[in-house]
């Protein structure tokens, strides 16, 4: 059982809340503000990342339509269809020769 917390804002943060809870699909600002918190607090908190992993942010124009793609073809969410986008991609159109580390060795020995 969690927490119950209480937080009071300003009528202008209010009225920000409400558009951008609206805009992104969000039921109600208190969803927004919880989730924002909460992604908060999971970025202060992120593990060590590897060589292998990154963590990008990508703006994009068409995002409700990709949303709506994800949604209606169920491919989890948008995180992992990105994901899966560039790896079929790369699969498609692989690059001419591997790539060479900087001692010389391709990646694939």
């Amino acid at each position: 059982m969690g927490v119950k917390m209480t937080l009071t804002f300003e009528d202008e943060t209010m009225e920000t809340l409400r558009r951008k809870a609206k805009e992104d699909g969000f039921v109600r600002p208190s969803v927004l503000a919880r989730y924002l918190l909460l992604r908060g607090l999971k970025e202060d908190m992120k593990p060590e990342i590897t060589d292998d992993q990154q963590v990008i942010q990508v703006a994009v124009n068409n995002y409700r339509e990709i949303k709506d793609y994800v949604t209606e073809k169920q491919l989890g969410n948008i995180n992992v269809f990105a994901a899966f986008a560039m790896k079929q991609y790369m699969t498609r159109y692989p690059l001419k020769t591997a790539p060479r580390r900087q001692d010389g060795e391709t990646l694939d020995d």
